[in-house]
């Protein structure tokens, strides 16, 4: 290394060292030391700014000023007007008070709202477990910015998060025989300025009633914008057989805006590391929403003005590990932008109602008949069947506590209802045997004339009354109910968590038994009972139905491909489909009607063949 060199390194280390100095920040950049700052740049606690998804002050500024030059000057103006800025003080209560926090108790759900920005820092569901005892809780990060206030002042966003909101009381239980209770949080800002977050929560219900009063704040929100947000997403709930955070849960992972009878999305990628946003929305909101595959949180906004919604999204990962390297964990935060009615009047109160709960369709409908449309129940065509069969089970559940037992009176009634059908796919399946003979007979008339055998073929099939695809009947009534009986245990919550007998501990999930040391091609590494005994009845059943020696093959290959395909698929399913299998094969060998009915006695009368075409057979093979 030259001199020269050596001599560089030094000056840029000086320059490094001076720009940590008191004096470089206040005479150079006369930036305001961070004890005395309650400017939010990233809408953030300090411990948490890198996290935050809603950006603040200076990205806000950035978007609206037309040239740099102009936006850094803006820039420089505010942090100077911070000096006097009125809330300063105020807003940073919440990191030097001591406090406690509100403690909310309902037949549902066990809550608790800080004082410090008003948020819900505890949200745990009373009916709803996960990796064994736990209660589920739904709020991460202590519900940072969750339901917290911030507002433009200056051109400057600052919020409320750590400001100290005084509550009326300190507890709700509901231990009386009252159905509602409200909480009240108030900020003072002085000058007869205040914030008013108007809370009202329900005894059996996930639903709170918002209420936000602002109090001679027009004219000090620039232009009377505010912005209501939710910070922290959702917590995970689900885990895997290893106890990692389930890649399903994940995958299920989305924020919604509901407006104009469209309901948009923000898609995030499957890799870590990446930030996106999206607010090209346009009307009314009905509502948006953060889900993971069993819970959401709801914002429904009760005013007809138009509200802006953006929604913010982060991809990362948590996991060291080389087997989880491609579990990519997602985050969501919404933010609405609200504009003050404009009017005189110094009060001025906007109301939302937010949902912390589960997804429960006939619950979530009774709020609002569009919120249906946040759950998957498949395509247009799969989507009546799936909530037939919801309302089926739990109709049945109200007599029948053990979800495998209503499944199995399911599957029992199921064959019950296609009997009819079945019956008369036997009877087809054997008039078509009884008719070999004479299709032979015409394939060979009519080998070299295709369209006159197809002719030939469909006159026979009439002329015995036979229907070639009515064999096929049972099997498409059962595809829609296998797709909707699959969406059901894989995404309704009324199934999650419901066990069955002994190894079925979960019908949502795959009844894993061991978890094998290496990952095998299409079935992977963990070693499910039920896809296995599913196979070995479908194997037994085509085979007791095969009469064609050419579909040997298909009796191996398909029951195989099954197999593999079901292996990640609900135990329920897998449970239903291995019943409908063993019905199918108890059915095939014991009912009578099966075996022997009077319509194959009069299609299997013995066939007579034409004289001269058995002659010309033997010449032909002499």
């Amino acid at each position: 290394m030259d001199k020269k060199t050596i001599i560089a390194f030094v000056l840029i280390g000086l320059i490094l060292v001076l720009m940590q100095t008191d004096f470089y920040q206040k005479k150079i950049l006369k930036v305001t030391p961070k004890n005395q700052l309650q400017h939010v740049t990233q809408d953030t606690t300090k411990s948490k700014a890198k996290d935050s998804l809603i950006p603040g002050a200076e990205t806000e500024l950035q978007k609206s000023a037309p040239v740099a030059a102009v936006a850094t000057e803006q820039v420089a103006e505010q942090k100077r007007n911070l000096k006097t800025n009125p809330f300063e003080d105020i807003l940073n209560t919440g990191e030097t008070t001591n406090y406690h926090d509100i403690e909310i108790e309902t037949d549902v759900y066990v809550a608790k709202i800080s004082p410090k920005g008003g948020v819900i820092s505890q949200w745990t569901l009373k009916k709803y477990n996960y990796d064994g005892d736990q209660k589920v809780e739904l709020i991460q990060d202590n519900g940072y910015g969750n339901l917290g206030i911030a507002f433009i002042y200056k051109g400057d966003t600052l919020n409320t998060y750590n400001a100290l909101f005084i509550p009326n009381k300190q507890k709700i239980d509901f231990s009386g025989d009252n159905l509602t209770d409200t909480l009240k949080l108030t900020l003072d800002l002085g000058n007869d300025r205040k914030i008013i977050k108007r809370m009202v929560f329900h005894r059996d219900e996930y639903i709170i009633d918002l209420d936000v009063t602002l109090v001679n704040l027009r004219n000090f929100f620039d232009d009377g914008i505010y912005f209501l947000n939710w910070e922290s997403g959702l917590k995970y709930t689900e885990l895997d057989y290893l106890g990692h955070i389930s890649k399903e849960d994940v995958n299920y992972s989305k924020a919604y805006v509901y407006q104009g009878d469209e309901k948009e999305e923000l898609k995030l990628p499957e890799k870590p590391g990446v930030r996106k946003h999206r607010s090209d929305f346009s009307g009314s909101v009905d509502w948006t929403a953060i889900r993971t595959k069993y819970f959401t949180m709801i914002i429904l906004p009760e005013t007809d003005k138009e509200i802006e919604p953006t929604l913010y999204g982060e991809t990362s990962t948590i996991y060291n590990d080389k087997d989880l390297k491609d579990r990519v964990l997602k985050k969501y935060a919404i933010r609405l932008k609200n504009q003050l009615p404009p009017t005189n009047a110094n009060i001025v109160t906007q109301g939302y109602r937010v949902y912390v709960g589960p997804m429960d369709y006939f619950r979530l409908k009774k709020y609002h008949p569009t919120l249906a449309k946040l759950m998957d129940f498949g395509m247009s065509l799969i989507r009546p069947f799936s909530k037939l069969v919801l309302r089926i089970f739990i109709f049945m559940h109200h007599f029948i506590p053990n979800y495998g037992l209503v499944l199995i009176l399911f599957a029992i009634l199921i064959k019950v209802i296609v009997w009819p059908l079945t019956r008369k796919s036997y009877v087809s399946m054997h008039r078509m045997q009884s008719l070999q003979p004479k299709l032979n007979e015409l394939k060979e008339k009519y080998s070299k004339d295709p369209q006159r055998l197809n002719k030939e073929t469909m006159k026979l099939y009439k002329e015995e009354g036979v229907n070639p695809v009515s064999g096929c009947l049972p099997q498409l009534l059962q595809m829609p109910l296998l797709f909707a009986i699959f969406i059901i245990f894989r995404n309704t919550i009324e199934l999650r968590d419901a066990s069955f007998i002994w190894w079925i501990k979960d019908l949502s999930a795959p009844d894993t038994i061991a978890v094998l040391p290496f990952s095998i091609p299409f079935y992977g590494n963990l070693v499910n009972v039920l896809p296995i005994l599913m196979g070995i009845t479908m194997f037994l059943q085509q085979k007791m139905t095969m009469r064609d020696p050419k579909q040997k093959a298909m009796v191996y290959m398909m029951p195989a491909f099954f197999t593999l395909l079901f292996n990640s698929f609900p135990s329920g399913l897998n449970l239903y489909y291995t019943l409908f299998n063993l019905f199918s094969i108890i059915q095939q060998k014991y009912v009578p009607e099966v075996q022997s009915t009077p319509e194959q006695k009069v299609i299997t009368k013995p066939v007579v063949i034409n004289p001269v075409n058995q002659k010309k057979k033997k010449r032909n093979r002499k």
